[in-house]
């Protein structure tokens, strides 16, 4: 029995990911989960930030992190629990769906999978500026290099490829 996560923002551009996997635990029979990491946030002059847009290892950045309120990550773990339910009925499998704190998206998905002995991790992958990539990174590039378990990536502009 296969164990599959998909990671999710919410966004409709990560439809996609959700579909595909569950087309993958659909065909080969096991389970799904679905799991939406929830950054703090990272207060700097402009405004508020997610932690993930501030660059690593840049001299002189420290700003201060914001825990997220209890509410925000009730309200992100009700919202994926609402999100597994609508994709297990559409597909008609059963799928786990959850919201966890992440001081680190990359580090959050491999605890995980570890915890949850996860065998495939399916996440999306937007296509962003070059400047944007060299500045920032790109999150689904430092989830493969850091993956144990092999990594799909499904192009989020693939919207409404994989049917029920």
């Amino acid at each position: 029995m296969v164990r599959i996560l998909a990671a999710t923002d919410f966004s409709e551009e990560s439809q996609p990911v959700l579909d595909f996997a569950a087309n993958m635990v659909r065909q080969c029979g096991g389970k799904m989960y679905l799991l939406h990491a929830v950054e703090p946030c990272v207060i700097d002059t402009a405004g508020t930030l997610s932690a993930c847009d501030i660059p690593d290892g840049i001299p002189g950045i420290e700003l201060p992190r914001v825990g997220i309120g209890c509410e925000v990550l009730q309200m992100a773990d009700a919202r994926a629990k609402e999100l597994a339910a609508e994709i297990s009925r559409k597909w008609m499998i059963p799928i786990y769906g959850k919201a966890e704190e992440a001081d680190n998206i990359v580090d959050c998905m491999n605890d995980f999978c570890k915890r949850h002995n996860v065998d495939i991790l399916v996440i999306g992958n937007r296509h962003h500026s070059l400047l944007t990539s060299i500045l920032l990174g790109n999150t689904a590039e430092k989830i493969i290099r850091s993956a144990t378990i092999p990594v799909t990536v499904v192009p989020c502009a693939n919207v409404n490829r994989y049917h029920s």
